[in-house]
C-alpha cells in the first residue's frame, strides 16, 4: 500500500471518471486535490525522514557528551513526531482507497447518489485539517528544539570561554571578554539547519491544506447561499398562493 500512490489505482481512476461522467466537477476536484496531496505528503514524508536519520548517524562523531545527548533526543523527538504524522497520513490513504471501493460496489446500485454519499464519507476536508494539524505540531516540536539547542550551544560557549580565562588567569595572561557563538559553524547548527529544513517542508504542506480547506468552504459557502435564495423563492411563491385564491373567492362572491 505505501509504495503505490493512490494516482495510480484503477478503482480512483475509475471513480473521477465517474465524477466528470456525472457533471461533478467540484466534487472531481476536491478528490484530485487530496489524491495528489496525499501522495506529495507522502514523499516529503519520506524524505525527511531518510535526512532525519543521516543526520543522527552524523551525531555519534561529536566528541562533546552533553552535545551529543541533546543533539541524538532532538533527532529522536522529531523523528517521533514525523513517524506518527507519516502513519496518520498512510491511515487517510487507505480510508480514501477502501471508500472508493465501496463507492464503486454502491454505484451500481444507486448510481450517482452513490457518488455523491461516498464524497460525503470521504470528508476530505477533515482529513486536511488532521494533517494540517500534524504538520503544524511537528513545526512547533521542531520550534522547540531549535531554540533549546541554541541554549545548550549559549551556555556551552560560555563555560568553555570560562575555563580558557581560568587557564589564562594561571599562565597570568589577561582575561578576555567572551565573543558571540558563530551560530553558523559546528554540529549544533548543522543540526538546526536540518529542522529548519523539516520545518520549511512542513509549512508547504501545511499552507497546502489550508488552502485546500479554504476552497472547499468557499464552495460549502456558495451551495448554502444558494439553498437559501431558492428556499426564500419557494417561500414567496407558497405565500402567493392562497392571496390568489383569496381573489378568486371574493371574485365569485361579487358573481
Amino acid at each position: 500500500m505505501e509504495n503505490k500512490s493512490l494516482a495510480e489505482y484503477e478503482n480512483i481512476k475509475e471513480f473521477l471518471e465517474l465524477l466528470d461522467y456525472h457533471d461533478m466537477n467540484n466534487e472531481k476536484k476536491q478528490l484530485e486535490f487530496i489524491i495528489d496531496y496525499v501522495d506529495s505528503a507522502e514523499k516529503h514524508f519520506n524524505e525527511v525522514l531518510q535526512e532525519l536519520k543521516d543526520v543522527k548517524n552524523e551525531l555519534h562523531t561529536i566528541q562533546n557528551k552533553t552535545i551529543k545527548a541533546a543533539a541524538i533526543r532532538t533527532a529522536d523527538n522529531i523523528t517521533v513526531k514525523v513517524k506518527s504524522a507519516k502513519h496518520t497520513l498512510l491511515d487517510l490513504k487507505q480510508h480514501i482507497k477502501n471508500t472508493i471501493d465501496k463507492g464503486l460496489k454502491e454505484f451500481k446500485e444507486k448510481g450517482k447518489d452513490a457518488l455523491t454519499s461516498t464524497m460525503e464519507k470521504l470528508n476530505i476536508k477533515g482529513m486536511l485539517q488532521t494533517m494540517k494539524n500534524n504538520f503544524d505540531h511537528i513545526n512547533q516540536q521542531a520550534d522547540k528544539e531549535i531554540d533549546h539547542l541554541t541554549k545548550l550551544g549559549d551556555e556551552i560557549h560560555a563555560v568553555n570561554h570560562h575555563f580558557k580565562n581560568i587557564g589564562r588567569a594561571i599562565m597570568g595572561k589577561q582575561i578576555s571578554n567572551t565573543n558571540p557563538r558563530n551560530n553558523d559553524k559546528g554540529m549544533i547548527s548543522h543540526i538546526q539547519n536540518a529542522l529548519f529544513h523539516v520545518m520549511d517542508k512542513m509549512t508547504v504542506l501545511s499552507q497546502k491544506a489550508q488552502h485546500g480547506i479554504e476552497k472547499i468552504e468557499k464552495r460549502e459557502t456558495e451551495v448554502k447561499e444558494r439553498h437559501s435564495v431558492k428556499q426564500s423563492l419557494h417561500e414567496i411563491k407558497k405565500n402567493r398562493i392562497p392571496e390568489k385564491s383569496s381573489h378568486k373567492e371574493v371574485n365569485q362572491e361579487r358573481g
